[in-house]
């Protein structure tokens, strides 16, 4: 009992000091909600706009991990960004994502049969959002992909090859529509 009770006073508290050195840093509101794992190795511009459950990580820079988000860029609720594992994000200036989407620079090896998948690591990738793109409600970015200036992406989209600059791309996987 009374490390429960420890651990109800102790979390909030902890909470706390991540909000204050977040906005020590970026100068950004953080929600409640919301977690940035391992701030002091992210890079983060002017005016970023964060909804509620979001989750940014880049965590492992020892592997190579990069986190990099410009300026006036707007992250919806329960967007989540993982540079992990020797993967690298960089988000350009005037970015929108809708609520729900996920970048994920790094993927689970499988090539062996014989050991568990959980226990082969991660392959890292880079994932490059252009300044001025639109990610829609529940887009998917995978490695290795960059979205071009301008571009807009469908909501419900798995993005698996680049994108070209001033581009409409929907599907799965994504594909260019049209130019803008």
């Amino acid at each position: 009992m009374l490390k429960f009770l420890a651990k109800s006073i102790y979390e909030p508290v902890r909470f706390q000091k991540m909000r204050w050195s977040v906005w020590r840093k970026f100068r950004c509101f953080l929600p409640s909600s919301t977690i940035i794992a391992t701030p002091k190795f992210i890079k983060i511009g002017k005016n970023l706009a964060l909804g509620k459950f979001c989750q940014i990580y880049c965590q492992d820079p020892e592997k190579g991990s990069v986190l990099e988000i410009g300026n006036n860029v707007s992250l919806n609720s329960n967007a989540m960004i993982i540079a992990n594992e020797g993967g690298k994000i960089y988000i350009g200036n005037d970015v929108l994502l809708g609520p729900n989407v996920v970048l994920r620079a790094a993927n689970h090896s499988f090539e062996s049969k014989n050991i568990p998948i959980r226990s082969q690591g991660h392959k890292g990738g880079t994932i490059v959002l252009e300044d001025d793109v639109w990610l829609g409600a529940g887009v998917v970015v995978l490695p290795n992909v960059r979205i071009g200036k301008g571009s807009v992406v469908g909501a419900g989209s798995v993005v698996t090859k680049d994108i070209p600059p001033f581009s409409v791309a929907m599907g799965v996987p994504a594909h260019v529509v049209r130019s803008r």
